[in-house]
């Protein structure tokens, strides 16, 4: 579960303090309706370039406004992003 992590405001100053450069899986979350998850080698790197414009367009029809990390070394990451889209179903995928 991601549930017991923190959840985060989706703005350019919680990512830059809050969000490590390196591996791990994140969430976003519109309205607290997981709309997306996805890994990353660069979590903070990556979650600056969602917030400028997601590259699934599903994501740009419901704008995250939370989001939460996990931080999950190398190939786990993969794994990990599938049993959270089990868990969390969210509304857009790859």
């Amino acid at each position: 579960m991601i549930y017991h992590l923190p959840w985060y405001p989706f703005n350019a100053a919680t990512i830059q303090e809050e969000v490590p450069a390196g591996y791990g899986v994140y969430a976003l979350y519109s309205r607290q309706a997981c709309v997306y998850v996805g890994t990353s080698k660069d979590l903070k790197a990556e979650l600056m370039r969602c917030l400028k414009g997601h590259d699934n367009p599903c994501v740009g029809q419901y704008p995250p406004d939370e989001f939460q990390f996990e931080v999950v070394l190398g190939d786990e990451r993969l794994a990990r992003r599938d049993e959270l889209i089990g868990e969390l179903n969210p509304t857009c995928k790859d």
